[in-house]
């Protein structure tokens, strides 16, 4: 499994485009130093290519987002920590992230908002 994040506190981050081989206790351990308010997140890179992006929502949920990045678009849906940390062992056991329960797909804005 590849790894990828932004913590923007800390002002460390291994680019989206460059993910690096890591393990469960490693991906563990970069979640949980990740802050809690600034959208820093971490990525997940399966060996099929499948990207899942998980980042703080509030204060007991985290956003589980699997991009689509050619689409400008995303599947989403929000977890809690047990349900995140069940996550990181299932996707390094080899789950499909495409079977996660209740996926939303949404676009992403690609217009300005003001003109």
């Amino acid at each position: 499994m590849k790894i990828f994040f932004e913590n923007y506190a800390d002002d460390l981050n291994v680019e989206t485009e460059l993910p690096l081989e890591g393990s469960l206790e490693q991906a563990i351990e970069i979640f949980h130093n990740l802050p809690d308010y600034d959208g820093s997140f971490i990525g997940l890179v399966n060996r099929d290519g499948n990207t899942v992006q998980i980042s703080k929502y509030d204060r007991f949920l985290f956003l589980i987002e699997i991009p689509l990045y050619e689409q400008h678009a995303a599947y989403s849906t929000l977890f809690t920590y047990f349900q995140v940390m069940n996550l990181f062992k299932q996707l390094f056991q080899g789950f499909d992230p495409y079977t996660i329960p209740n996926l939303k797909y949404e676009q992403y804005l690609t217009e300005k908002a003001t003109k």
